[in-house]
């Protein structure tokens, strides 16, 4: 009797424990406590919907301890510094290669420049040289044309002071013979036209002209006449003066 008591009280207390736990189950499963714990989850923590899509992007330094920054959408493309669009700056080396043309192109410029000044100078020289040179070939011819027999003593002045060389020999001759002619025809002559130009400019410092004139001469008891010259001449720098060296006459 007293086993089956308390196989009853057993029996009792294990169907008052699976009924309790069932009043507890059914207690804590209802939707209300449900949707009222996903609304208020434990420990105050909330759970936004976005929040919980969007990924998150913040990660820290384990070697500062610091939060890095977050990655710009733009990263990859650079920054406008460092970018295709942004101005980059020259290495030393470049640097210096266009330091080093700059140099060069104002040193070429600088001597090119003065090659210049130079030439021109050397060209007006010559120019100068050539002026000279035809100014006393025209005076000297002109001389061994006396206009009549007073003008003798002036044109042998003439001719001692713009011969040289092989042509001073010949003009002492020429000058005797035409004083001994003048005095005795009585010769009277014009030089209505004389054009001269040089030929060329030797290296030596010469220069080399070609001489054209007419010559009217009139004495008495002769009709008048009329001559054409050219004569070639070589004249030289001398005593700070062109001088005729050789004359030639090239046609008549």
């Amino acid at each position: 009797m007293e086993g089956d008591a308390g196989a009853s009280r057993l029996t009792h207390n294990v169907e008052e424990t699976v009924e309790s736990t069932g009043r507890d189950s059914s207690t804590h499963d209802t939707p209300a406590d449900s949707a009222d714990a996903a609304e208020n989850p434990p420990c105050g923590l909330r759970v936004d919907e976005n929040d919980s899509a969007a990924p998150a992007t913040a990660t820290v330094n384990f070697e500062t301890g610091r939060p890095d920054e977050p990655e710009q959408a733009g990263s990859e493309g650079g920054s406008p510094a460092s970018g295709g669009s942004g101005r980059r700056r020259l290495s030393p080396k470049w640097s210096a290669v266009i330091a080093a043309v700059l140099a060069l192109v104002g040193a070429a410029t600088a001597v090119g420049g003065y090659l210049a000044q130079r030439a021109h100078q050397d060209n007006e020289s010559v120019a100068r040289a050539n002026r000279a040179a035809i100014t006393a070939a025209e005076a000297c011819i002109a001389a061994t044309q006396p206009a009549d027999a007073a003008a003798l003593a002036a044109s042998q002045r003439t001719l001692d002071e713009c011969t040289t060389g092989d042509f001073e020999t010949q003009a002492m001759y020429y000058s005797a013979v035409l004083s001994e002619a003048y005095q005795a025809v009585n010769v009277r002559v014009q030089i209505p036209e004389m054009h001269a130009a040089v030929e060329r400019n030797n290296d030596d410092g010469s220069i080399v002209a070609l001489v054209a004139f007419r010559a009217k001469v009139s004495q008495n008891g002769v009709a008048d006449r009329e001559n054409s010259y050219r004569v070639r001449v070589k004249l030289v720098p001398e005593s700070g003066r062109y001088k005729i060296a050789k004359l030639d006459q090239v046609a008549k």
